[in-house]
């Protein structure tokens, strides 16, 4: 990626949720499902996560930036709620 983040910015790369399997294996596909979930790929030049981080943040956070057919959200580090410390979300 040639991308660089600057200041308190970071770079993530959302997650898919609009699918989601029940307890009894039953898959539940959501019409409508705003990312909240996704995975640092850059950080700017002070940063509390880094990159590969899963992080957790408000459907209204950052603005979408769309680079060699990827969709990305480009957020302020405020705007993360939580850093997702279960591996099995990677």
């Amino acid at each position: 990626m040639n991308l660089t983040v600057r200041g308190h910015r970071v770079l993530v790369q959302t997650l898919d949720q609009s699918m989601t399997e029940a307890a009894d294996g039953l898959i539940v596909v959501h019409a409508y499902a705003p990312d909240v979930m996704g995975t640092i790929v850059a950080v700017g030049d002070v940063s509390e996560v880094a990159p590969g981080d899963v992080v957790i943040f408000p459907p209204s956070a950052g603005q979408v930036v769309e680079y060699q057919d990827t969709r990305y959200l480009s957020m302020t580090e405020d705007e993360i709620l939580a850093v997702v410390e279960d591996e099995s979300h990677e």
